[in-house]
């Protein structure tokens, strides 16, 4: 109706004497007695001062709608010229998609908008990152641009102006002027005539007078702003008609009316208002309003053409400004020259000096890049991990910020702990073998990685005592329904204090020992060779009756030998002893209890044997998830975010200090069972004398990692060439005999390095090599360069199987050359489905489904799993099923076997289904978009098309374990006052 209320005024202003219908203006604002000269007395209320301010503000603005003339009939303008005045206004607010502009226009009978027969004079679209593609508007079409546009709500009034004036500063354009209108239609051209009556030049008269006396109270900013668009509007139309016609024709003298009354001329009080502080902002708007007086002037005196005129009228303070910018750029180039001669001087006069104490200069070293030569032995002390050439780990204060009590604290570990957030879940990102998640876990971790424990950390540190009073309070506030719907107080869950992440615990900060090898450690090594390692390490695990008085010595000379020598002897190597403060082994320990209740779906346990194990395993399981690089082509080191490098250094220190929790007993049987990250972490128990917590020193910790790793990295080479797969199978498998036959005979390394086989293997081990170099890093500090280098290996690996023949022996790798093994190397990398281009496809494909368990046919709901691709029949009665003894959807059903509860789903109606457990997901855009970048739920009827960008982020929002932090994020921001029951989807 306010458009019609508009045309409605214009119809009387258009038949009514000006003078008449604004006083009838006035008296309908109450503002006759304000402005018919009557005296505001100086003890006025501000009160009523406030609410005169704010009327006049109003009664201007519909001064200014009342001039409006984009309606067909009011002025000669079509329909598609107000659609596009419509759009040009709604993009000066903000660039805009395409569905939202559909959204902010009217639409006419036929329900339409006529947005696309002008979308493309007025805007250029300009796709998104991501697909997300927003309309901005022309350059050339911001000069119809009204800040009093009559449609623009106040918000949307103020967002419109400050866009366009940043938007105007950075391409500098002309400021914010009045439009230029078209022309009324005869029937309307009356309406102009308010613009030069007596009575609106005498209001405007009174507004300007009012703030040249500077009297603030007396008027506004945008009280003077309209007075100011409206004195704009009557030049402009002045002008127009005196271009458009003879000065005699011209019955339009608004400029001659304002300058009549002296000292109370419009042109000498805007002189005033241009030179007030309070009015800054509208400076530039009052110098064109004078230009403009001095053109309409010019015209109707006919002096000179409108151009040069208009170029004389800003000539002076152009040629004032280019002359300060000469002058400033002539200052600054003269600086230049005198500091290139001051250097040219300073350099002669080093010159000089060099060349008169030339003995001395010879006699000194060199610095800078001229360097002293450094021997192959320095250079790779700076850069390998473990071995008797490792690199010291520096020494560095780490002043972490608690982010509830804002308070510094250095993390050392005798002081009271600190604790980084954590959320640990269950995964099977990794998996070789989708849908078969074995009921009962194994010990260690399956070489396909059905299920695998993953801990993520948003990288936020809190003190430990600061956490537990803050999980205190969250689990006593439980009032509120909207938090219950978020996390599980009964499992430990919280919302990270500063970025509402999902978290279930805590991992305690370690802080590395600062070390440098002081012992000649190449000595040591010649004396402790792999030999002697492994009769020292099978002393040491008979001497402190493990594993091997459990189970006999069957199964372990072919690895250890028959001769031992005396089982304290791993002592003579060096130990030191490490302690921690009470508040560290306190949060070792919830963070343990929490991993193992987590990732074997049991009740807290902290005696249990399997905590240990459950720690080592989320260590390898997050190294292995975070190493998603290679396929980026990013380089292994730098590339990760801060996030994900404090988290994994503070996972791998804690499962590392594990074996200080732990029984003794306990991690000493562990470790002859295990090959891999667990075998590095619990070697250090062994260590351990007469209830003393002793671990080896920093040479005894080179040499063990070296071995270890060299040992699990010739057991990862079989495997790769056991489980090669293709034409070349018989092939790999007679390499692989080759190698063991040869070398335990002969020592020598047969040359494969240049066939199929060695780029086989070379392929097979990377991930793996990268993985191993993540997490020695993480273990050690020691800065790493390359991975090989860093990991002390030889160039060519295959050198390993001479050095280390006699472990090639062993009856196992006999037994596993004739067997078989289900998981090939290497290891697949896991991505979600491929789906079609054409969003249609899957319609077809999903018209075609049948649902598996009902044979009357009704309308179904299939959702596509985007993990594994299965087809499913969700939201229906039909296809329920039991789970924990409860009644589930087939999507959390499914969800429960393909992803251990977590599920990506593609629904019919083109979006994404988050699913975290039974009773928690949310919806998600989907990947596919329109022609303007946008997604359409519920399928309005535009082609959609898929954006690999999207798509690839959805990839990546499941390879990096973001599910559960993504729907508690949702579920945060969305207000649901009652849960949906997700555990029917």
């Amino acid at each position: 109706m306010y458009d019609k209320d508009i045309i409605m005024l214009q119809i009387a202003a258009s038949k009514m004497d000006p003078n008449h219908f604004l006083m009838l203006i006035l008296l309908r604002f109450e503002l006759f007695e304000y402005f018919n000269g009557n005296s505001v007395s100086k003890d006025q209320l501000q009160d009523e001062l406030t609410q005169w301010n704010r009327l006049t503000e109003e009664m201007l603005f519909l001064l200014i709608a009342i001039f409006e003339r984009y309606v067909p009939g009011i002025s000669h303008v079509t329909k598609e010229d107000v659609t596009m005045r419509e759009v040009i206004h709604l993009l000066c607010i903000e660039p805009m998609a395409h569905s939202t502009l559909v959204k902010s226009l009217p639409e006419n009978e036929n329900h339409e908008t006529g947005l696309e027969a002008v979308i493309a004079k007025v805007a250029t679209f300009k796709p998104g990152v991501s697909g997300h593609g927003l309309y901005e508007v022309k350059k050339e079409r911001l000069m119809g641009f009204n800040p009093f546009f009559y449609h623009y709500s106040r918000s949307q009034r103020s967002k419109a102006e400050e866009s366009q004036k940043k938007r105007r500063a950075q391409e500098s354009n002309d400021k914010l002027r009045p439009p230029m209108p078209p022309a009324f239609s005869p029937s309307f051209s009356r309406i102009v005539q308010l613009l030069c009556c007596d009575v609106f030049i005498h209001i405007l008269r009174r507004i300007l007078q009012r703030a040249a006396e500077d009297r603030s109270t007396h008027w506004t900013e945008a009280m003077i702003q309209r007075a100011l668009h409206l004195i704009g509007q009557a030049l402009v139309e002045e002008k127009t008609q005196l271009e458009c016609g003879s000065v005699e024709d011209v019955t339009f003298d608004f400029s001659l009316k304002v300058g009549s009354e002296h000292g109370k001329s419009l042109f000498l009080l805007l002189s005033k208002i241009k030179a007030l502080p309070s009015l800054e902002a509208q400076k530039d708007l009052v110098k064109w309003l004078l230009q403009m007086f001095e053109i309409v002037k010019c015209i109707r005196e006919k002096s000179s053409p409108t151009v040069s005129v208009s170029m004389d009228t800003t000539k002076p303070e152009e040629n004032s400004q280019d002359k300060e910018k000469a002058e400033r750029k002539r200052k600054a180039e003269a600086a230049k020259l005198h500091r290139q001669k001051i250097m040219a001087q300073m350099s002669a006069m080093q010159k000089n000096f060099i060349e008169s104490n030339k003995m001395l200069y010879d006699n000194m070293p060199e610095t800078g890049t001229q360097e002293e030569p450094v021997s192959a032995m320095e250079q790779r002390e700076l850069c390998i991990t473990f071995g008797p050439l490792r690199g010291p780990t520096p020494a560095e204060r780490e002043v972490l910020t608690c982010i509830l009590c804002q308070e510094e604290q250095e993390v050392l570990p005798l002081a009271p702990a600190m604790v980084l957030t954590a959320c640990v879940q269950r995964s099977t990102v990794l998996t070789q073998c989708r849908g078969r998640i074995p009921a009962n876990r194994p010990l260690f971790m399956p070489p396909d990685l059905a299920v695998g424990t993953h801990t993520g950390s948003c990288g936020h540190v809190m003190h430990a005592t600061c956490w537990q009073y803050f999980e205190a309070v969250q689990n006593t506030t439980r009032n509120r329904l909207h938090a219950e719907l978020i996390v599980d107080l009964e499992n430990g869950e919280y919302l990270c204090p500063l970025c509402k992440s999902l978290c279930n615990t805590v991992i305690p900060l370690i802080p590395l020992e600062p070390l440098t090898f002081n012992e000649n450690a190449e000595i040591i090594g010649q004396h402790l060779t792999l030999p002697r390692w492994i009769q020292v390490l099978a002393a040491r695990i008979k001497g402190l009756k493990s594993i091997m008085q459990d189970n006999g010595s069957s199964g372990t000379t072919g690895l250890f030998g028959d001769g031992q020598p005396d089982f304290r002897s791993i002592l003579a190597y060096g130990v030191q002893e490490r302690k921690f403060s009470d508040g560290i082994a306190e949060m070792l320990v919830v963070c343990a209890t929490t991993v193992h209740r987590v990732g074997l779906k049991t009740a807290p346990n902290e005696l249990c044997p399997r905590v240990p194990l459950m720690a080592w395993n989320t260590c390898a399981f997050t190294v292995q998830a975070i190493n998603i690089l290679q396929e980026e082509d990013k380089p292994l080191f730098g590339s990760l975010q801060n996030r994900q490098i404090a988290g994994l250094k503070a996972i791998v220190q804690f499962a590392a200090s594990q074996r200080l929790k732990s029984s003794q007993g306990v991690i000493q049987r562990h470790f002859a069972d295990m090959m891999g990250v667990g075998l590095v972490l619990s070697i250090p128990s062994l260590y351990q004398e007469e209830g003393i917590d002793l671990q080896p020193s920093a040479v005894s910790s080179a040499f063990n990692n070296m071995y270890i790793f060299h040992l699990v990295t010739m057991a990862h080479i079989l495997q790769v060439l056991l489980t090669s797969t293709g034409e070349e199978t018989e092939e790999a498998r007679l390499a692989a005999e080759l190698y063991t036959t040869v070398l335990q005979h002969t020592g020598l390394v047969p040359d494969l390095s240049g066939g199929s086989v060695a780029q086989r293997v070379k392929a097979g081990i990377e991930p793996f090599l990268r993985s191993a170099a993540l997490f020695f890093n993480c273990l050690t500090g020691v800065h790493p360069p390359e991975e090989c280098s860093y990991l002390a290996l030889p160039f060519n690996v295959f050198q390993l199987f001479q050095d280390y023949r006699r472990w090639c022996g062993s009856p196992s790798i006999n037994k596993a050359l004739q067997g078989k093994t289900q998981t090939i190397y290497p290891r697949r990398r896991n991505r979600l489905i491929d789906l079609p281009e054409d969003y249609s496809a899957l319609l077809n494909k999903a018209s075609h489904f049948r649902c598996p368990k009902s044979t009357v046919d009704e309308r179904k709901h299939p959702t596509l799993c985007l993990v594994c691709g299965a087809m499913l029949c969700s939201q229906s009665s039909c296809c329920l099923s039991q789970l924990d003894g409860e009644d589930v959807g087939a999507c959390t059903a499914h969800a429960a076997t393909c992803g251990a509860g977590v599920g990506m789903f593609l629904i019919r109606e083109c979006e994404i289904v988050l699913m975290a457990s039974k009773t928690r997901g949310s919806t998600y855009p989907a990947p596919y978009l329109d022609d303007y970048g946008e997604t359409d739920p519920h399928l309005r009827g535009n082609p959609l098309h898929l954006c690999p960008e999207r798509y690839r982020k959805l990839n990546q929002l499941w390879q990096q374990h973001c599910i559960l932090e993504e729907i508690a994020r949702s579920l945060e921001v969305v207000n649901v006052m009652f849960a949906f029951e997700w555990q029917l989807v």
